[in-house]
């Protein structure tokens, strides 16, 4: 019976040839750099999209600053009736200076709607959490407090809205 002598250049202490295949130390170092450098620049665009977002979406500014536009140029024509904190009531009239129907300013759920008395509501405002008319002398003072805890304040003048009330 023959004895197998076990040499220690065996198969798998080889040294490598030059033609082998596979990661030298460098290779690996590399490809965990661009591994480590993709999840850094995920985790600045995940940042930078939740600011757009938030921008985008909660920020009410221009929501705001359209509503103040439109309602300043739907003011004229209209004779302030009644001021109430949740509520503004304006008399439309026609060319002859008759009365046309009533129209009003109100917080209805979650918006601020233009509402007729002939029927129909318009929304000027979303995602509100309250709103306060208040009249002080001929400047109406508007304060609206959106979902999202953002507040804004505006005073317009209606002169020409406050004389039509005077005058009759």
């Amino acid at each position: 019976m023959k004895t197998k002598k076990f040499s220690l250049k065996s198969a798998r202490f080889k040294r490598p040839t030059l033609d082998q295949k596979g990661f030298t130390l460098i290779e690996a170092l590399v490809a965990l750099f661009i591994l480590v450098l993709c999840i850094a620049l995920l985790n600045v665009v995940t940042t930078q999209y939740k600011t757009i977002r938030k921008q985008t979406f909660e920020d009410r500014q221009l929501e705001w600053h359209m509503f103040l536009n439109q309602f300043e140029y739907t003011l004229e024509g209209l004779i302030l009736v009644n001021t109430k904190p949740n509520e503004l009531q304006f008399k439309l009239l026609d060319e002859e200076g008759r009365f046309k129907e009533m129209v009003y300013y109100e917080k209805y759920d979650n918006l601020v709607r233009r509402r007729t008395g002939s029927g129909g509501h318009h929304p000027m405002l979303m995602k509100v959490k309250s709103i306060n008319f208040v009249q002080k002398n001929s400047f109406l003072e508007i304060i609206v407090t959106f979902s999202n805890q953002e507040t804004y304040h505006a005073q317009l003048g209606i002169e020409r809205n406050v004389e039509g009330i005077q005058g009759e």
